[in-house]
């Protein structure tokens, strides 16, 4: 593989960026990640990104030699270094790594020093067949395995820590290999999805509840839809949400970066009201395209097409 990746500030062969088997990182999943997605090869609302990735940083203590705008500047460059391999209608998928390097014990192997990784590719190697939900939805299925309480382990943080989402996707896809699996909290409420966060629209579509933002990531791309939906005079709601309010909304829907916006049309295999795309989720994927300057469904119907 020719792609470039960004590795501790030098250029290198993505096939030969490796992490030791004595990092923190294999030890203990203490990674602080972010990532990313372009629309018109233009990054997506990267300042916060690197925002969150600083916050998260501070909270573990991994005390990396690179600002903020270092990352930034670094981040958008990889992409340029990298140009030759987008296609002229590809979009980027980017992510940063930072791992805390050898843990003290195994010093003597390496140096402990953190490593900070930006590497990018097309959006479209992981998108691949997924366009048909944008028009379908897709099956929203709660399995057994609870996210993690904030005061276990803090989903605001952005880390590698994830086994339990991992479990919960290994559990709902023996029941249904496309449905998303929904975690619930340990409370019994909504939480999140396995990468992505959960809204739905109530009975008179104006109003827009999502679970509040303690046992949840809260997600750029959910701060968005809330921006959005905000100015579109839709009252924004967190609260706790049982699957009561889910099974008796109006329209229900998932963000998250790839995907931006992805509807929800049933939950357990239960129609969200006829089991169809709903008129304000479509509304808000259409002011989000506009946004953007990209129909992002319509984008990911060519890359699928190509496919075939």
């Amino acid at each position: 593989m020719d792609r470039i990746v960004w590795w501790n500030g030098k250029l290198i062969k993505e096939g030969e960026a490796r992490v030791s088997i004595y990092d923190s990182a294999m030890m203990w999943g203490d990674t602080a990640f972010e990532m990313m997605r372009t629309f018109n090869k233009q990054t997506f609302r990267l300042e916060e990104h690197i925002d969150r990735l600083m916050a998260t940083l501070k909270v573990l203590e991994i005390d990396i030699p690179y600002r903020w705008k270092d990352l930034r500047r670094e981040h958008e460059n990889l992409i340029l270094h990298n140009e030759k391999h987008w296609s002229k209608d590809d979009e980027i998928r980017t992510l940063i790594n930072v791992t805390r390097g050898y843990l003290p014990i195994y010093e003597s192997m390496g140096d402990r020093k953190p490593n900070v990784i930006i590497a990018c590719f097309p959006l479209r190697m992981v998108t691949k067949g997924m366009s048909r939900f944008y028009r379908t939805g897709v099956n929203a299925v709660v399995p057994n395995q609870r996210a993690i309480p904030q005061d276990l382990l803090d989903p605001r943080l952005k880390t590698r820590s994830r086994q339990h989402l991992m479990m919960a996707n290994l559990e709902v896809k023996r029941q249904d290999s496309d449905a998303w699996a929904l975690l619930l909290d340990d409370k019994g409420y909504i939480s999140e999805g396995t990468g992505a966060n959960f809204f739905i629209v109530s009975n008179n579509r104006f109003e827009l509840y999502t679970p509040k933002g303690t046992n949840c990531l809260r997600g750029v791309s959910r701060k968005y839809v809330m921006d959005i939906a905000r100015r579109l005079k839709m009252e924004v709601i967190e609260k706790d949400l049982t699957l009561y309010d889910v099974y008796t909304a109006r329209e229900a829907f998932f963000t998250c970066t790839p995907f931006s916006i992805m509807p929800c049309t049933k939950i357990n295999g239960k129609p969200v009201d006829e089991g169809l795309v709903g008129r304000r989720t479509k509304y808000l994927m259409d002011k989000w395209s506009q946004e953007v300057n990209c129909d992002f469904a319509k984008q990911m119907e060519v890359w699928d097409a190509a496919h075939a």
